[in-house]
């Protein structure tokens, strides 16, 4: 396994067996335009299963934009049937605040939903992720607001103009 700056994956790595993966990301400009959202969940193979994208209102600030596609990830993986999720982020201060709420007095309420949410799965774990380990769900996050995508859908698979892309990691972790 590749390790980056702080001991970051450089390449995403898959779920244990039994486990989903849902990588997220928040793509947020400024605290007067939408953010863009999108998850991907992938098995241990690699393999695409769901992937999803939605423009929020506006947020404050990044932190709070993760924290609500956070929740956002996690309400989608239940009404799935997921039972057992790896959440991977790139925000290192999300997993923090998710690992110790306590230290977040600010975000309580959002922090308060999200350990909900938690409870309803069998088991939920929270992965660090670098940037290159993130990018499919940067980039699907990225297209809201690059190209003006405000509607919001799931789909079955990856998206099609990822397609290389995802195959090239999910390959790279079977070698």
């Amino acid at each position: 396994m590749e390790h980056g700056l702080n001991g970051r994956k450089k390449r995403w790595e898959p779920p244990l067996p039994g486990y989903v993966k849902c990588n997220i990301h928040s793509n947020w400009r400024n605290a007067r335009i939408h953010s863009g959202i999108a998850f991907i969940i992938r098995d241990p193979q690699g393999n695409v299963l769901h992937h999803a994208r939605d423009a929020i209102t506006f947020s404050s600030n990044r932190f709070t934009a993760e924290l609500r596609c956070l929740a956002w990830a996690l309400r989608s993986r239940k009404d799935l049937g997921y039972t057992d999720v790896v959440i991977g982020s790139d925000f290192t201060e999300i997993i923090e605040a998710v690992r110790r709420s306590n230290e977040w007095p600010r975000f309580r309420i959002f922090l308060q939903e999200i350990e909900v949410l938690c409870s309803l799965f069998c088991s939920v774990a929270f992965e660090t992720e670098s940037f290159d380990s993130n990018q499919i769900a940067r980039e699907i996050a990225r297209s809201v607001l690059r190209d003006g995508r405000f509607n919001s859908y799931l789909a079955l698979g990856g998206p099609a103009w990822l397609h290389q892309r995802i195959l090239r990691e999910a390959t790279s972790n079977c070698s």
